[in-house]
């Protein structure tokens, strides 16, 4: 009988599985990092086309307001008021949910928001009482983006109307309050365009201040009139950049 020595099963070595393991640990260290900068810049491509959507949302509210803009001012200052149950920052979004243009309260957050908690409200206004606004909308609720209100349509394109929270009157946006921290953020205008400015103040000088001049504060961006109640305001959740839940006047350009 003739025996046949089998030949051992082929295997790695030690070195060789440490070899591979080493070599999966640095394409992971460069992969992971470019996957999370593509699916960021991938929603804050979403974030701009949001914000086209509420811009168009405010021009739709105008052409039948008199040519203007939401503003919470002349809203809450209605008897009664056409929606309330909020600040000012709510009521710019609650009257569009009121007329039935945008009702979705998913268009106000960021998923790249350190301040969202990754649970949309269920609506913005209440489903029984159109006329207030939904708790679930305005409870511990921190808004994605600012929103300038008391605009008219006539104010021209190159006005602001709403922008990433943290926008601050230098052009660079709040690296503990930006919805981007600080790698900048969008700005809609009236004229239907949006513009995403990298967090350099170089980069954010390029909007059209009330004087024609080029600068960066979004404020002296604004309309400015001599009776300062026809002036529009920036208004906000906090914590944010120039906004305010009462409204931050307009300034006038040196």
């Amino acid at each position: 009988m003739v025996f046949v020595a089998r030949r051992p099963a082929a295997g790695f070595t030690l070195i060789e599985l440490l070899t591979v393991i080493a070599i999966i640990g640095i394409l992971a260290a460069l992969i992971f990092p470019t996957v999370g900068k593509v699916r960021e810049t991938a929603q804050r491509t979403v974030d701009a086309n949001n914000l086209r959507e509420i811009v168009k949302a405010a021009q739709i509210y105008a052409a039948d307001n008199q040519d203007r803009l939401p503003d919470p001012q002349v809203i809450s200052a209605q008897t009664p008021p056409p929606v309330s149950g909020g600040s000012g920052v709510f009521l710019w979004a609650g009257i569009l949910a009121q007329r039935g243009i945008l009702t979705d309260p998913s268009f106000y957050f960021a998923k790249n928001d350190p301040q969202f908690n990754g649970v949309y409200p269920t609506a913005i206004v209440s489903p029984t009482n159109r006329a207030v606004l939904d708790p679930s909308f305005t409870t511990d609720r921190v808004l994605s983006f600012e929103f300038v209100g008391g605009l008219r349509m006539s104010d021209g394109p190159n006005v602001p109307v709403a922008f990433t929270r943290g926008l601050q009157t230098n052009g660079t946006w709040n690296a503990e309050n930006g919805t981007y921290r600080n790698l900048g953020g969008h700005i809609a205008f009236l004229g239907g365009n949006v513009q995403f400015y990298p967090n350099t103040q170089e980069a954010a000088t390029q909007l059209t201040l009330n004087n024609g001049q080029k600068g960066s504060s979004v404020l002296q961006a604004l309309p400015y009139h001599a009776n300062p109640v026809s002036n529009p305001r920036v208004y906000a959740t906090p914590p944010a950049g120039v906004g305010s839940p009462a409204g931050t006047p307009a300034e006038r350009a040196p």
